[in-house]
């Protein structure tokens, strides 16, 4: 390769070397290109922390005092975390499927190993750093943020799980339960029905009255729901003579009731967590003001935007880095636009999930999606196109540290003679004097 020192010019000033890593469960491929060289070097470290501080500190006193230029597939990790600690080092992250196309523009034969590896990230950031995504540290507010809110994702996921389970286990041995739960099998009226009767047999031998006693011990005072449920227990049958139904049944039932209550348990230490340093974050009440961002969503959108204003010069660039924005595929007369896969899935879902909130609270957005469905778009795809659009007035508050008024953007939208304001209107969402008041 040759010795180009312009192609070693970093947002700090020039780096003394350029780094691929192609990184592994039990060691790390390195390539490493020093300024002024023309000859690749190559090394293998350890994964674990100890090798790569100490690889870290080598290169430190390699380069003295000059900046590294490091680049690995990986965004977050054990290696990645190693290396944010050392403020020589500026971290690039590129895409799997980006690497593996760059490797194979290098070696059309199908060649792979993990030098070669190695090599073609460290060949992708000489030449293509301004392709690349720069990984920086989050400020420690919005980290926390995001960790305890990943957190909160994946035990609610297994809640979801258990739930499921508990719900097929029910449909085969216990159907008669069904019509006398609700929708949420994790609420604790419906733990607490299933665990004082986890099958038919006691349930058949217990009266109405002990049943509406029951209820109301638990804080149920709908009349008609109570009726209802006592009416689907009075119209209710045996599955089978066979007692070994209802053993395995209430087995079984015990064991998802006994997972489901520890997951509730843990979710909700996790909320009053969330709760407590969302309350400290300093853009609390610019996320909170958004509709449908609630106790849970709300420490989410703060987190996926952090507080440091320079990581975005334009919205399209969070867009993009999202996966919220399309992509185009044209060629000749062929024109498609297709939904951007490769994308740090927590976030994606955070705004297409918080997308489909907003249906619920916001007027416009309402319209919005109801007009993007009549017009054919897919459930997805509309609240991806309402994500899109909430994210440019999102990043617009962000930027001016603003908080979001519905009222101000409904009068832009009637300004500008948005369809979605005659949608609006054809909802009765909004009156024909008040839109010629704002026009």
């Amino acid at each position: 390769m040759k010795a180009l020192s312009g192609y070693f010019e970093g947002p700090g000033g020039p780096y003394a070397a350029i780094v691929g890593i192609d990184w592994a469960d039990q060691s790390h491929r390195v390539c490493l290109l020093c300024e002024g060289s023309a000859k690749e070097e190559r090394m293998q470290i350890g994964s674990d922390p100890a090798s790569v501080i100490k690889f870290a500190r080598w290169l430190h006193a390699r380069v003295g005092s000059g900046k590294v230029a490091v680049v690995s597939e990986q965004s977050r990790g054990s290696l990645i975390y190693a290396l944010l600690d050392f403020a020589f080092i500026d971290l690039y992250a590129i895409n799997p499927q980006a690497a593996a196309k760059y490797r194979k523009s290098l070696y059309p034969s199908g060649a792979k190993s993990d030098d070669i590896d190695a090599e073609g990230l460290m060949r992708m950031l000489f030449t293509h750093r301004d392709r690349m995504i720069r990984v920086r540290r989050n400020d420690p507010a919005s980290a926390r943020l995001d960790a305890y809110s990943r957190h909160r994702r994946g035990l609610v996921d297994q809640r979801v799980q258990r739930c499921n389970q508990l719900g097929s286990y029910l449909k085969q041995y216990y159907p008669q339960a069904l019509p006398m739960l609700g929708d949420e099998l994790f609420a604790p009226i419906n733990l607490a029905f299933l665990s004082r009767w986890p099958c038919y047999a006691k349930l058949a031998r217990t009266r109405e009255d002990s049943l509406r006693r029951f209820y109301h011990g638990q804080g149920s005072r709908s009349t008609a729901a109570i009726q209802r449920r006592l009416e689907a227990f009075g119209a209710s049958h045996p599955l089978s003579a066979d007692p070994m139904l209802d053993e395995i049944c209430a087995m079984k039932v015990h064991d998802c009731i006994a997972q489901i209550r520890l997951l509730n348990r843990q979710i909700s230490q996790i909320d009053k967590q969330l709760h407590k340093h969302f309350h400290a974050h300093p853009d609390r009440a610019i996320f909170a003001s958004f509709p449908g961002a609630g106790p849970a969503m709300a420490p989410r959108l703060a987190a996926a935007w952090g507080t440091q204003r320079e990581r975005y010069d334009h919205v399209t660039q969070a867009q993009a880095y999202s996966g919220i924005a399309p992509i185009t595929v044209q060629s000749g007369n062929t024109w498609r636009v297709f939904t951007r896969r490769f994308a740090p899935v927590f976030l994606k879902q955070t705004f297409h999930e918080w997308a489909g909130l907003s249906i619920q609270y916001s007027d416009w957005a309402k319209a919005c999606y109801r007009l993007m469905r009549d017009r054919g778009k897919s459930q997805h795809e509309a609240k991806r196109a309402l994500a899109f659009k909430w994210m440019r007035i999102m990043f617009r508050c962000w930027k001016a540290r603003t908080c979001y008024d519905e009222s101000l953007y409904i009068q832009a939208l009637i300004r500008r003679r948005s369809p979605v304001v005659d949608k609006m209107v054809e909802m009765g969402l909004l009156s024909e004097k008040e839109k010629l008041l704002c026009a």
